[in-house]
């Protein structure tokens, strides 16, 4: 947002899921009626929805309902980390893309991934993948500069199977020295359920990093997988991190509703 027009903070909203039918100004109504005044785009969604991509529209939305924007780069079938040159340039061009729509409509922020591998490959080639994740969230970042739009790196969830370079503060810590991009335009993200499915009290991360998490996704699981279940203490969780941005990340309209309704605000 501009300096003349200074968002109100902490605002609270949703993201729109791949799975929505929704557009985004329904979304955003529907937001509203529950007092919440942000919402999320995620790329998945935009991608199979290319007509809710115009940034004149999206401003338009914005304006009508008075709603804040982040986007979520691209995460599905993207690989930070590709070992293949040519599909790691691609990953770099495509959160670009979400970076200049992020500009266009004066979004807080863009969401991006710090990548994996899998563990039972050799080291030589977990070496150089998360090489290749670093120099992929380093474009990002510097292109991120250029257009005046941080990106926020999110901590994964772990898997037994698969190591995340950000699913842990010691290894996001790690990450983001390598990065070695200035913390103006490399934010983070603070997703509370791939801290608790990792078995990461999410506290850890506002002890360690604070003032540079930017956004808060919210939402709630059992410890053993990502479920994406509504989360009804959001709001006491939120006041915890102290993030300008908080996201309900939710699988269905219903579920916002659960979440917002059982709210202990």
């Amino acid at each position: 947002m501009s300096e003349a027009t200074p968002v109100q903070r902490p605002r609270f909203g949703a993201s729109m899921d791949i799975r929505y039918a929704d557009e985004v100004a329904s979304f955003a109504e529907f937001l509203r009626g529950f007092d919440l005044n942000h919402v999320e785009l995620r790329a998945g969604y935009l991608d199979v929805r290319a007509n809710e991509r115009d940034a004149e529209r999206l401003r338009a939305v914005a304006e009508e309902f008075d709603v804040t924007y982040t986007v979520h780069g691209p995460h599905l079938d993207v690989a930070p980390g590709n070992v293949n040159e040519r599909l790691r340039e691609a990953t770099v061009a495509a959160t670009k893309e979400a970076i200049e729509l992020a500009a266009a409509i004066d979004a807080g922020g863009v969401i991006v991934h710090g990548g994996s591998v899998r563990t039972r490959y050799p080291d030589h080639v977990r070496e150089h993948t998360r090489e290749q994740a670093v120099q992929t969230l380093r474009e990002c970042a510097e292109f991120a500069a250029e257009a005046g739009v941080p990106v926020c790196l999110e901590n994964q969830r772990d898997k037994r199977e698969t190591r995340r370079h950000t699913a842990t503060p010691d290894r996001l810590a790690a990450f983001l020295d390598d990065v070695g991009v200035g913390d103006e335009f490399l934010k983070l993200t603070l997703d509370v359920g791939h801290a608790k499915a990792t078995g990461v009290d999410y506290r850890r991360f506002v002890e360690r990093f604070g003032d540079r998490i930017r956004v808060a996704h919210l939402h709630d699981n059992d410890g053993t997988e990502d479920a994406h279940e509504p989360l009804p203490s959001f709001r006491s969780v939120a006041a915890d991190i102290d993030a300008p941005y908080n996201v309900l990340e939710m699988k269905s309209r219903a579920d916002v509703e659960r979440c917002v309704g059982a709210s202990d605000a």
